[in-house]
């Protein structure tokens, strides 16, 4: 146990060590009234929870992930959960995404998305496309593999959860694209990503103005409204949350006005989840904020590098689907609040408020370091030292 402890990925370690402990901090000091301090109790706790469980996936053998009974049993196990949330459940800001079991909320989706990653890293490692298109999607056919994932997506999107159900479902194409496929296929995917994502407002203002979108009071018509022209005043009620994250970027500035002095997040209906980021740049300024940004960065950066490095094809796809997990969280909730995106409903990793995000997160983080201890570094040791030599091996 000890001994593995010396090949602990720091690239990786400290910068998840940094947030979590910044996300205790930020959940009490965005949490408004009495409930802080219990937030705050809440928040450490499952900051303790992730940290236990991140050691003990650390240590974990891996090859016991790479069984498909397992991973089946776990996607149905999601799908029933998520069932439960939709049929029995009420609906919480009018989606059905959450079980309380009285001293816990569970979000059935966020474990989703990393069961998805481990599913199909184990699915294109197991069925190589480019060796053999027919045999693999006749063994996929002959294996019932794609019905579980499908079902469950399909239960997320249904909640609705679009903003959990956007992610999968880009997670999934990302390993698809990293699984094997040529270069163009890559090329073409990111460039109708940048396009899509380009022209965005015009695709959504054309939608509006074919189907007269803000006639539907439906909450998730309301957001794409109000994402396309916020100041609008028809829409000052659906675009008021994103308005109020604008004044707080702008009143904190530079170096913010210090913890526990917002002024705005009074005014924030999710200040200490979905827009926690909005109350940090108030509080702790744009210098703080960017630092969070980066530090986020260099977890994905990280493990894209130590994807690129792997041998193992399962190692390697696991890695590039956490990546791309973090990656697209810190993207949608951000982008949300600075208004280039419209408002999901995602959280920020590590920061924002919740139980079973910061635990599926926290999960992925062991399995990532896990992986990177798998590699071993090219250490120049002298021929004669046969002491430093047994102990590297």
């Amino acid at each position: 146990m000890f001994k593995k402890l010396r090949k602990l990925d720091y690239w990786i370690a400290v910068p998840f060590t940094i947030l979590s402990m910044l996300g205790v901090v930020m959940v009490f000091s965005a949490t408004q009234g009495s409930a802080a301090l219990g937030n705050f109790i809440k928040q450490a706790i499952f900051v303790m929870i992730g940290l236990s469980g991140a050691l003990f996936l650390y240590h974990f053998n891996l090859k016991h992930l790479q069984n498909v009974r397992w991973l089946k049993s776990a996607m149905y196990i999601i799908i029933a959960a998520l069932i439960i949330a939709k049929v029995i459940m009420p609906a919480v800001n009018g989606a059905h995404g959450w079980i309380n079991l009285g001293v816990i909320t569970l979000q059935p989706a966020e474990f989703l998305k990393l069961a998805m990653i481990l599913y199909f890293a184990y699915f294109f490692s197991r069925y190589p496309w480019k060796s053999n298109t027919r045999w693999a999607l006749q063994s996929v056919v002959r294996n019932h593999i794609l019905w579980p994932p499908i079902v469950a997506l399909g239960l997320v999107f249904i909640m609705p959860d679009n903003g959990n159900g956007l992610i999968t479902l880009v997670i999934c194409f990302a390993l698809l694209l990293a699984s094997g496929m040529s270069k163009r296929a890559i090329a073409i995917a990111a460039a109708a990503t940048g396009l899509g994502f380009g022209f965005l407002q015009p695709l959504i203002r054309l939608l509006n103005h074919t189907f007269n979108l803000t006639s539907n009071d439906h909450y998730v018509f309301s957001r794409l409204t109000s994402f396309v022209n916020p100041w609008d005043p028809n829409a000052a009620d659906t675009s008021r949350q994103l308005l109020y994250g604008y004044y707080a970027i702008a009143h904190g500035g530079w170096f913010g006005v210090g913890l526990g002095n917002s002024l705005i997040k009074p005014y924030l209906p999710e200040s200490n989840t979905d827009f926690i980021m909005a109350v940090m740049a108030e509080e702790l300024g744009v210098v703080v904020t960017t630092i969070v940004l980066l530090l986020v960065l260099i977890l994905v950066g990280r493990m894209v590098i130590l994807g690129i490095r792997q041998k193992n094809q399962y190692y390697r796809l696991v890695l590039f689907g956490i990546a791309t997990l973090l990656f697209l969280q810190t993207f949608v909730n951000f982008g949300g609040v600075l208004g280039v995106l419209p408002i999901t409903g995602v959280v920020f990793p590590f920061i924002s408020g919740g139980g079973s995000s910061y635990i599926v997160f926290s999960a992925a983080i062991g399995l990532a370091l896990n992986i990177a201890a798998t590699q071993k570094k090219t250490v120049d040791i002298h021929p004669g030292d046969v002491i430093a030599r047994k102990d590297y091996q």
